[in-house]
């Protein structure tokens, strides 16, 4: 038997990491593959760079190591000095160069190579890009059109901070959710584990709670609230267990609003995300 944990989309939230660590042992995971965006959104990066670093971990790279890196190396957006940009921009200060040749470094994909095991395809996005996601509300037919190109059956993908086991016609479609920012509702920190029993692979989605109200004090303590309003975004998704970054900005721009504008986001909380269906 092998039990091998999937996690991913820690996006710098250190407490719902060491949940999710904590309950590796009670899961008796033998393996463990981080999934992609370790960084990101959250004011702890550098120490969950440290964290999975310091352990045995297989560790894929998700779409915001390659963004960070590519700011690193010169290549910024366009509107990178603007004040939506401050928390990311404050967040990669704190790290040591090496980091970004760590990320940059990363596989894009790892496959589970079991005895007697269907091997298993464990991407950030899709087999094809980093920011595609393999997301739950897709219709069989264009699950199985992303993956047409993979010689894998069996695919794990992260990226949309949801879970899901799914199997289409040609394809068994799995998502690790998120650690440290689900967008399913459920506020827990979600991983997944996959366990071959010798006979087939079976796939069961976990949760570990932790204090939320603890982590978001911390974000005020430590003045991360306070270095822009994407921080308070971000905030926003992690108390409602919800996405809304880009719901957010095209709120800002049908109302021809700043997003950086703390009256903006007070906006869009009161008129907009109360009566939105996420």
């Amino acid at each position: 038997m092998a039990r091998i944990a999937i996690i991913s989309d820690i996006h710098g939230n250190l407490p719902a990491l060491e949940a999710v660590y904590a309950d590796l042992a009670q899961a008796r995971a033998d393996q463990v593959i981080v999934d992609g965006d370790l960084v990101g959104r959250g004011p702890h990066s550098a120490e969950v760079l440290e964290f999975v670093a310091g352990r045995k971990w297989t560790v894929v790279q998700g779409n915001h190591e390659a963004f960070w890196t590519m700011c690193a190396r010169g290549m910024p957006p366009d509107d990178w000095d603007d004040g939506w940009w401050a928390p990311t921009r404050l967040e990669m200060q704190r790290l040591d160069r090496s980091w970004f040749d760590w990320m940059a470094a990363l596989p894009f994909q790892h496959i589970i190579e079991v005895p007697g095991a269907p091997k298993v395809q464990v991407v950030h996005g899709s087999p094809n890009r980093l920011n595609e996601g393999l997301y739950a509300h897709e219709r069989d037919h264009k699950l199985d059109a992303i993956l047409a190109k993979t010689p894998y059956s069996i695919v794990v993908g992260a990226h949309t901070h949801v879970p899901m086991n799914r199997h289409t016609p040609n394809h068994w479609v799995l998502n690790s959710g998120s650690v440290g920012s689900p967008f399913n509702h459920d506020p827990a920190a979600q991983y997944l584990l996959l366990t071959w029993t010798r006979q087939n692979w079976q796939a069961e989605i976990r949760r570990a709670e932790y204090d939320r109200d603890e982590l978001l004090r911390q974000w005020h303590n430590s003045g991360y609230w306070d270095t822009g309003v994407a921080a308070q975004v971000f905030a926003y998704e992690i108390e409602t267990a919800s996405f809304h970054f880009w719901h957010y900005l095209r709120f800002c721009k049908s109302y021809n609003v700043t997003p950086d504008d703390p009256e903006s986001f007070a906006q869009y909380r009161k008129d907009f995300a109360t009566n939105y269906v996420f």
